[in-house]
């Protein structure tokens, strides 16, 4: 997932921008802001943005300037600059610096969404995350040129309803339909629920359901890694039968077949949702691949998951959202009644309409963007950068295991934004000493790190990192490192525990890594600290 910088000198433009960041429908890793040049260098060299958006006018240093200084110090940094002045000069220095697109002020939606396009398909390519295996001799990056790559990308990501580029380049001639399919990967233990687990880790599972996936459909299932959601594989099927029924009837065994296979091998929960079938590949499909996995959200599944068919669901699927619903939460918003917005929004969610559980991913977003405006309106700010993009664009829905988890998630949301402008919870300080002392007293935890947190405090991962960092001059990670290796002193010092005790005492699952970690922190290893 990539992470993404905007730096202007002016609030409510970078607000502006950051709101159209999240509209846009992409999923980013985190999103930071900068009021400075001299800002956004410090914030690059610590935390490494894939992506810069700068005013050009901010002060002392220009934006062209930071963009220089960017690239010296993150070679692989994209860049997009803003600017209220259409000058060609500034075109001019932009074109040689290589950013990769240059907007004028007011930057309009469907504007930035495409330089965003363009940012996000370098990034990723530079990344290699375009080398996607289509059989077992040739990628992607082998069989489409540039344009087609950003454009598919696009396509998997919502961004582009159609593809201008026949599927034959990807699949065999004779190919006649096609389905879309979504596989969500998740671990529970012991009925505690899902657990929280690395990018390695699930990149290792998504992997081994990969070869699954290429083992049962070949090359006529072709298979992308969602770099935005590090449990899910988006899967483009085609059929070479002339016959709808038996195209059909072929496919959605190959989609059963795998998730059986899945759960055979691995100790995983595995929840698919397939689209109709279609003589084209269309962002329809894509849609309703979507919705059926959302069903996993409000309907009964089994122990490992189910495998959701968008068609078995369409007749009871309803489009129409509770509009006066919307209005009175937003009155109750407006109004700062708590209370009954919380009400509202549980009964919202309670909702047993049929087919209303196919678009509960609409009815999250909508009430995020109304909570958005009227916090603008309220305080004249966004909650976007303390929630995180993915509240706007919907793709927080993804991290939920139950409609119920995500209705409370959504609760404190509108609790904490609230505080934004009545007493209601404790200020944005108290909140982050909260945060402090749950590091304090879990540092042993060893699945403890700042997604981990960002999680558990419904806080975005980008505005909990920076914000810490700034209150406590201290980052997360590093913190939690300085009180194992405390612990770590102290036990080597008072005990006579053994190293690999000690190590797993101190949360570090993996002995060499407490190794490495303790000779670069103290200056030598636990054995030599003992002995001293």
């Amino acid at each position: 997932m990539l992470s993404i910088l905007i730096a202007d000198d002016e609030k409510l433009a970078r607000e502006d921008i950051l709101y159209k960041v999240s509209r846009s429908g992409f999923f980013f890793k985190w999103v930071i802001e900068a009021s400075s040049a001299e800002e956004a260098i410090d914030m690059i060299k610590e935390h490494k943005p894939d992506i810069l958006l700068t005013d050009i006018r901010m002060g002392e240093m220009s934006g062209i300037d930071l963009v220089r200084a960017a690239r010296n110090a993150l070679p692989e940094i994209v860049s997009i600059l803003i600017s209220g002045y259409p000058e060609f000069s500034f075109a001019k220095e932009a074109i040689a610096l290589d950013v990769i697109e240059y907007l004028l002020k007011p930057v309009r939606q469907e504007e930035l969404t495409a330089a965003l396009t363009k940012a996000v398909a370098k990034g990723m390519h530079q990344r290699n995350l375009f080398q996607i295996p289509v059989n077992y001799e040739k990628t992607v990056d082998d069989l489409l040129d540039e344009r087609q790559k950003e454009q598919l990308f696009a396509f998997l990501n919502g961004l582009e309803t159609n593809l201008d580029f026949p599927m034959a380049v990807l699949f065999p001639e004779n190919t006649k339909f096609y389905q879309i399919g979504i596989f969500r990967l998740s671990v529970n233990r012991a009925g505690e629920g899902e657990k929280i687990y690395d990018r390695p880790y699930y990149d290792k599972l998504r992997q081994l359901v990969r070869d699954t996936i290429r083992k049962i459909g070949g090359h006529w299932f072709l298979t992308f890694n969602n770099f935005a959601q590090n449990q899910q594989i988006t899967v483009i099927a085609a059929s070479s039968d002339s016959k709808y029924g038996k195209a059909e009837e072929g496919l959605m065994k190959n989609f059963e077949e795998i998730h059986r296979q899945v759960l055979n091998r691995l100790d995983v929960v595995l929840h698919v949702g397939v689209s109709k079938m279609a003589d084209s590949v269309s962002g329809s499909l894509l849609t309703q691949a979507r919705q059926a996995l959302d069903l996993r959200l409000s309907l009964e599944c089994g122990p490992g998951g189910r495998l959701f068919y968008w068609g078995e669901w369409e007749k009871l699927a309803s489009a129409n959202l509770p509009e006066e619903d919307f209005k009175l939460y937003q009155s109750l918003l407006s109004a700062g009644d708590l209370k009954q917005t919380l009400f509202t929004v549980r009964r919202i969610f309670s909702s047993e309409v049929p087919g209303m559980a196919m678009h509960i991913r609409m009815l999250y977003v909508e009430l995020i963007c109304i909570l958005a405006r009227t916090c603008i309106k309220k305080v004249g700010g966004s909650v976007v950068s303390m929630l995180g993009p993915e509240c706007l664009s919907g793709g927080i829905i993804d991290q939920f295991s139950d409609r119920e988890e995500l209705t409370e998630s959504l609760c404190r949301t509108i609790t904490t934004a609230l505080s934004q402008w009545m007493a209601v919870t404790a200020d944005a300080r108290s909140v982050l000493l909260i945060v402090k002392n749950y590091v304090e007293n879990n540092f042993t935890n060893s699945e403890l790190c700042t997604n981990f947190l960002s999680k558990q405090f419904c806080i975005s991962l980008g505005y909990l990192s920076a914000s810490y960092k700034k209150e406590f001059n201290v980052t997360i990670s590093k913190q939690i490192i300085n009180l194992r290796m405390d612990y770590a002193k102290k036990l080597l010092k008072e005990t006579r525990m053994s190293i690999l005790d000690i190590a797993d005492n101190c949360g570090f699952n993996n002995l060499s890594y407490f190794m490495r970690t303790f000779k670069k922190h103290i200056g030598c290893t636990p054995n030599e600290f003992r002995e001293n």
